[in-house]
């Protein structure tokens, strides 16, 4: 049996207790599976003095900040060169463009790492993916 969102499955049989004849059935139209619906992933953010206001989530081993995000407009004098480099390629793709004192994040973006994300949205040093902190909903 091949369901549409599921894929390959195996095939199930309804056994008629009065006449014992075996029939194939489809599990979720008998109830015997309900569909599941895709889980939304825990939203993270991330606020700096300059200007950075990101959220981005987990998807596998990569983070993704979030189309809407906001990063800090500059970049701190010691700001590491590869993050330097990422928010120039960022820019020159179009991925983020400039808005006020903030670079506005134009489509969801996916990083190697949450640290790589930071790194782009605050522009400066990163001490670790701890600053990625668990929204809080109003």
């Amino acid at each position: 049996m091949v369901h549409n969102t599921e894929g390959e499955l195996y095939q199930f049989l309804y056994l008629d207790p009065e006449t014992g004849q075996e029939e194939p059935v489809n599990p979720f139209e008998t109830g015997l599976f309900q569909e599941v619906e895709a889980l939304e992933p825990e939203l993270l953010e991330i606020r700096s003095k300059r200007g950075a206001d990101a959220k981005g989530y987990y998807r596998g081993d990569k983070f993704v900040v979030t189309r809407g995000s906001k990063f800090a407009g500059s970049t701190s004098p010691k700001c590491p060169k590869k993050h330097v480099k990422l928010r120039e390629h960022l820019l020159l793709e179009g991925l983020v463009v400039p808005l006020g004192r903030q670079l506005l994040v134009m489509q969801d973006i996916e990083f190697e790492s949450p640290m790589a994300a930071m790194g782009a949205a605050i522009g400066g040093w990163v001490r670790g993916p701890h600053d990625w902190k668990k929204v809080t909903r109003d």
